[in-house]
């Protein structure tokens, strides 16, 4: 059996010639950092970091995405962020603000979680190290 530990890199569809409101949305509004590959840079695909894995977008035949398709993002400040989203125009769902989520949509239809997990949880550190895991044998 395979042994299968993380997810290296989320792709997403975007309509052809959409890459210049893409950048503007993933990397503008929400301040992710693209990153080039000389081996794999095409015309039409971007890369965005997300920490060690990599968020892809990819122009094509676009034919949109099931609604509870989404992608969900770590977020620090995520009321913040829905405040500066909304403030730009976008409708952001709110209704689950409270337990530290909210939902928009990027400019293509895609659904994006924002999740900001409570601070005393080991998931909202931004760096692990080996001596934070606790491991009982």
């Amino acid at each position: 059996m395979a042994d299968i530990h993380s997810v290296d890199h989320i792709q997403l569809p975007i309509p052809y010639g959409a890459s210049p409101q893409a950048r503007a949305f993933y990397q503008g509004l929400l301040g992710l950092r693209e990153v080039r590959d000389p081996e794999l840079d095409r015309p039409g695909v971007l890369r965005f970091s997300l920490g060690w894995q990599r968020l892809d977008l990819s122009e094509g035949r676009y034919t949109g995405v099931a609604p509870q398709a989404h992608l969900a993002l770590r977020v620090a400040g995520v009321a913040r962020l829905a405040d500066t989203l909304q403030a730009r125009g976008l409708r952001v769902d709110r209704s689950a603000l409270n337990d530290g989520r909210a939902y928009v949509e990027d400019p293509f239809g895609n659904r994006l979680e924002l999740i900001e997990p409570p601070l005393d949880s080991f998931d909202a550190k931004r760096e692990h190290h080996v001596q934070d895991l606790h491991l009982a044998v």
